[in-house]
């Protein structure tokens, strides 16, 4: 009886052993998920600042006048007069829009605005670009009668098609 006695003892040991080793394991599951649940919210809280610079570069047609604004802004930093004359801006899934401007200064300003045009922060294609170099005389050698060198202005015509556009 005895025997009996420690048997049986020894199965509940042994029965009570079993349930805290899957206790255990149930516990470090968990520990796990709560972990990777924590590591994964710090790692989408570390990305959102790149995720809004990324979704920055892609407008929408109300975002347009972002990239007007800022075709002019380095029209002012190359020093050149720009005049946009077109903006082309179907509906449809596909369609991406045009816009059609053209930039006027010397030939060292239009170069710069066309470099500063290629960085911008946003996908173009320049679909056309044709330079132009205008002879003109200044208007008060002309008001004077005097014999002058002819100031040397360039005129660009741009024609950019914005890529990162959604509809």
């Amino acid at each position: 009886m005895a025997s009996a006695g420690w048997f049986y003892i020894f199965a509940k040991m042994s029965s009570g052993r079993k349930e805290i080793l899957e206790l255990r394991k149930n516990v470090m599951r968990n520990d796990k998920k709560t972990v990777d649940e924590k590591s994964l919210a710090l790692f989408l809280d570390s990305v959102k600042n790149e995720k809004e610079l990324i979704e920055s570069v892609f407008l929408k047609e109300d975002d347009l006048i972002r990239l007007i604004k800022g075709l002019e802004s380095i029209g002012e930093s190359s020093g050149v007069s720009l005049k946009i004359s077109a903006i082309s801006t179907e509906k449809g899934a596909a369609s991406k829009p045009v816009i059609s401007f053209s930039a006027q200064g010397e030939f060292e300003q239009i170069f710069k605005y066309l470099y500063f045009l290629e960085n911008l922060p946003y996908l173009i294609t320049i679909d056309k670009v044709s330079f132009q170099n205008i002879e003109v005389n200044s208007a008060i050698a002309q008001a004077d009668n005097k014999k002058t060198n002819p100031t040397s202005v360039w005129q660009a015509l741009f024609s950019i098609q914005l890529e990162s556009y959604e509809n």
